[in-house]
C-alpha cells in the first residue's frame, strides 16, 4: 500500500481536526449542562437538608392554634349576601365563625404546602409536583375546629379542645409528609391515620351541611366540593398519575352533590343523612382506589355491594327517622 506524500497529509490532518472539534462541541455543551444541573441539585439538596420539616410543622400548627384562640376572643361582623339563582332568591348569612373558618382553612393549607415542599422528592425531580391534594385534610380540620369551638360550654373544655385539635393537626402534617413518597417505612401507618381523619372529617362536614337544610344549590355544591377534596387526599397515593386521581375525585364530588340534592327532598334527620352521605362516599372512594390500582374485578364489586347493603340495613335499623316518607 503506497503511503501518502507528506504534502497531502497536512490538509487531511487539518480536516480531521476540524471535524473532531465539530463533533466534540455538542458533547462538551451537554456535559456542561449536566454538570450545572448536578451542582444546582446538590445546592438545593443542601438547602432542603438545612430546613427541618418538623420545624415547619411546629410553626404551621402554632399559627393555626393561635388563630383558633383569636376566633374565640374576637367577634367579627356578620353580613348577608342575597342574589337570585334559578328564578328564586337565595340569602347567605356570612357570620364571624364562617369568616374565621375560611381564613384559618387558607392558613392550614399554606402550612401543608410549606411542610411538603421541603421533601427531597421535590428537589430530586426538579419540578413542582401537584400539591393541592395535600391541602384538603388540614383545611377540613381547621374548619371543623373553628365551628365546634364556640359550641363548647366551659373555658376549660375549650382549652382542652384547642390542645387536642392542635395535636390532630400536627399529626396530620406529619402524616402528609410521610406519604409524599411511597415505599417509606412510615408510609402505610401514616396512610391509615390520614384515611381515618379524612373519613371522620367527611362525616362531620356532611353533618354540618345537611343539618342546615339550605337550598340544594348551596348544600349540594358544598358537599360536592368537600367530597372532591377529601377524595383527592385519599386517592392521591393510589396512583402516580395525578390527573387520574383528580378525575376520580371530581366524579365522586359530582355524585355526592347529586345525592345531596335528592336527599333534600327526603324527610331525614341530620345524623341519618350524614351517615348515608358517608356510606356513599366510602363506597365510591373504595371503588376508585381499586380502579386506580387496576384491581377492580367482579368479586371486588360484589364485596362493595354486600358491604353497602349491610351498612344501609344497619343505618335503617338504628338511624333515627329513617323512613321513605317524602316532604310535601
Amino acid at each position: 500500500m503506497r503511503a501518502n506524500p507528506p504534502e497531502q497529509l497536512g490538509p487531511l490532518l487539518e480536516n480531521w481536526t476540524r471535524n473532531r472539534q465539530f463533533r466534540l462541541r455538542p458533547l462538551l455543551r451537554r456535559g456542561q449542562r449536566r454538570l450545572l444541573a448536578l451542582i444546582t441539585r446538590i445546592r438545593m439538596g443542601r438547602q432542603v437538608a438545612d430546613v427541618d420539616y418538623r420545624d415547619r410543622i411546629s410553626v404551621a400548627t402554632w399559627m393555626v392554634v393561635l388563630g383558633w384562640g383569636l376566633s374565640l376572643l374576637v367577634r367579627l361582623p356578620t353580613a348577608e349576601v342575597s342574589f337570585w339563582a334559578l328564578g328564586s332568591p337565595v340569602a347567605i348569612s356570612i357570620t364571624g365563625t364562617l369568616l374565621a373558618a375560611f381564613f384559618l382553612a387558607i392558613m392550614a393549607a399554606a402550612g401543608a404546602e410549606s411542610v411538603v415542599s421541603v421533601h427531597p422528592l421535590f428537589v430530586a425531580r426538579q419540578a413542582r409536583i401537584h400539591t393541592w391534594s395535600f391541602w384538603a385534610l388540614p383545611m377540613a380540620l381547621a374548619i371543623i375546629t373553628t365551628v365546634l369551638l364556640p359550641l363548647v360550654s366551659s373555658a376549660l373544655m375549650q382549652v382542652v379542645a384547642l390542645a387536642l385539635s392542635g395535636v390532630l393537626l400536627a399529626a396530620a402534617y406529619f402524616g402528609l409528609y410521610a406519604t409524599v413518597e411511597r415505599g417509606k417505612p412510615r408510609f402505610r401507618r401514616s396512610r391509615l391515620w390520614l384515611d381515618a381523619l379524612a373519613y371522620g372529617s367527611a362525616l362531620i362536614l356532611f353533618l354540618f351541611v345537611y343539618q342546615t337544610r339550605t337550598r340544594s344549590l348551596l348544600s349540594g355544591t358544598l358537599v360536592a366540593v368537600t367530597a372532591m377534596l377529601l377524595a383527592a387526599e385519599i386517592l392521591r397515593t393510589a396512583t402516580p398519575r395525578s390527573s387520574a386521581a383528580l378525575t376520580y375525585s371530581g366524579i365522586i364530588g359530582l355524585v355526592l352533590g347529586q345525592v345531596t340534592w335528592a336527599l333534600n327532598y327526603w324527610v331525614l334527620p341530620g345524623l341519618t343523612g350524614g351517615l348515608l352521605l358517608l356510606l356513599i362516599f366510602y363506597l365510591l372512594v373504595g371503588i376508585g382506589q381499586q380502579g386506580l390500582q387496576e384491581r377492580l374485578t367482579a368479586r371486588v364489586m360484589w364485596e362493595f355491594v354486600i358491604f353497602g347493603l349491610m351498612a344501609l340495613a344497619l343505618i335503617a335499623l338504628v338511624g333515627p327517622g329513617f323512613s321513605f316518607a317524602t316532604s310535601p
